[in-house]
């Protein structure tokens, strides 16, 4: 393998962007596989990140990019870029901005330029690296020949930074610290734990972090994991539906935020996805569906082909919201319920598969000209335990989230689907305390597969600070839901809208 550190790239204002090049040993053109992060592109992977089973921990891996040595050895370079600002690039740090998108876009076409490329570049890497993927996409560089992007945000304001309406302080802030802070090389750029509080509504600030979807056009596999409630996975699902391209792969899997990538079924995909868009090897994806879903049994998990997402065939069912209850036939009485409040569907008697886009209808009467709602799906066992998701950190999470701020109710009707509201979240509307309320919460996709006797459970709670590092109780900006009620049958009744698959899958 040979290795070119600190290779200065030229961007169209002049700032340099300095990369790290790994190529085959022999001196032949190959195509080129490149990220661009602000966590260092020389920071040796274990130093910061010990952990990770699947991980190879030789000299050269860097936190959630290509494993340079696996890669050159399969005919492919992989360049490793510090993003401006950060590392060893000087100038301005302005994360996720067009500035950033344009720096990515020039360090692909200058990857696409050399004598030892081809002229094919894909972008591939995890997380921020497959944000940066989606960002540089939809400007279109013409040496981009493909994308991976493997659990990666599309929607800056409500997969990352404020979820629901809800700011997201718990990550953001971890994220800032031990990410980014020790990058940095000045003074110059925003800190965004000071920023973007003061930025609540989407925004020309958040509107210039923007991702359009619908520009991009290269072959894309988008990786998307059911266990990423909290960050990425809505972005994935939200990237491959609306991008633009004509072939298109999506793969929903469960694990870690970081193993997957690079284990050996991952890896056997994203190698026959890149061979083909960047070699020419046409058959190489002869027999990948375009859709792949590890559908959740419990704690197991069974692969399934199919063609969309949500299922064809799927049968879009309202399970109602009773008095601690939940079930398809609509409760005979109307009432209230005190906000927070579970609701348990009765034992199954048949088995029930739920794969897809969740929405929550909630008829909420306040105390308060404002509140924060989090709602939670849950997968009870026979015994009525907990069944849970493996989070990204490999800890328990629900098999759904979703989360409202009620003054950013308003819905856009174009964009809108009956399975997936779209909030603008471009001002704020105060509740009227004492007035019925109508809600529409998104819950991001899910998978699960229940079997009789066991049951689906949906959870109001008023607020998530057990989840640490996910939580969002900004002490400034969270609305606890104090006081209020759920509205239950009659002319107010509340359901969840769940994507009930038919038996044979289809």
């Amino acid at each position: 393998m040979q290795i070119d550190r600190d290779v200065p790239v030229p961007t169209r204002d002049g700032t340099p962007v300095h990369v790290d090049v790994f190529r085959p040993d022999d001196d032949g053109p190959v195509p080129v596989i490149a990220c661009i992060s602000p966590y260092g592109k020389d920071v040796h992977w274990p130093e910061r990140y010990p952990q990770y089973e699947h991980v190879p921990h030789h000299e050269h891996m860097v936190w959630e990019t290509p494993d340079p040595v696996w890669w050159t050895d399969r005919g492919y370079a992989v360049l490793r870029a510090d993003t401006r600002g950060t590392g060893a690039s000087p100038g301005r740090l302005d994360l996720y901005g067009p500035q950033d998108a344009e720096d990515f876009h020039d360090v692909i076409e200058w990857a696409g330029t050399r004598p030892w490329s081809t002229g094919k570049v894909a972008s591939s890497g995890i997380s921020w690296l497959a944000m940066m993927g989606w960002r540089a996409a939809a400007l279109r560089p013409p040496h981009l020949a493909a994308l991976v992007a493997w659990e990666g945000s599309t929607d800056f304001y409500r997969e990352a930074a404020y979820q629901g309406g809800l700011y997201d302080r718990g990550f953001l802030d971890f994220w800032w610290a031990r990410q980014i802070e020790p990058q940095r090389t000045g003074p110059e750029g925003d800190d965004w734990r000071a920023v973007l509080p003061r930025h609540r509504l989407l925004d020309d600030y958040h509107r210039a972090r923007a991702t359009a979807l619908e520009d991009i056009t290269v072959p894309l596999l988008s990786g998307a994991n059911w266990g990423g409630v909290q960050l990425h996975l809505r972005g994935n699902v939200e990237g491959w539906r609306r991008a633009a391209s004509e072939h298109k792969f999506l793969v929903a899997f469960t694990g870690t935020h970081i193993d997957p990538y690079y284990e050996d079924w991952a890896l056997d995909l994203q190698l026959r996805f890149l061979d083909r868009f960047l070699k020419g090897e046409d058959h190489r994806t002869d027999d990948v569906a375009p859709v792949r879903l590890a559908i959740r049994h419990g704690r197991e998990v069974r692969w399934r082909d199919t063609t969309d997402l949500p299922l064809p065939g799927t049968d879009w069912r309202e399970l109602h919201l009773g008095e601690g209850t939940l079930g398809f036939d609509l409760p005979a009485t109307a009432t209230t319920v005190p906000y927070p409040a579970t609701f348990d569907t009765a034992p199954l008697t048949a088995p029930l598969e739920i794969t897809g886009p969740v929405a929550l209808r909630l008829w909420l009467t306040a105390a308060q000209d404002d509140l924060d709602v989090f709602a939670r799906v849950h997968h009870l066992d026979a015994d009525g335990a907990p069944i849970p998701a493996v989070g990204p950190q490999g800890q328990d999470v629900p098999m759904a989230m979703g989360w409202l701020k009620a003054s950013h109710r308003e819905t856009d009707p174009e964009r809108s689907e009956p399975y997936r509201p779209w909030h603008p979240h471009d001002r704020e509307v105060p509740l009227v305390p004492g007035e019925p309320t109508l809600l529409e919460v998104e819950i991001w996709p899910t998978s699960i597969a229940l079997a009789p006797g066991e049951r689906l459970r949906l959870e109001l709670v008023v607020e998530d600070s057990e989840l640490g590092t996910m939580a969002h109780d900004h002490p400034d900006l969270a609305r606890p839901a104090v006081g209020a009620v759920v509205h239950v049958g009659g002319a107010h009744a509340s359901h969840l809208l769940v994507p009930v698959v038919p038996d044979d899958g289809s």
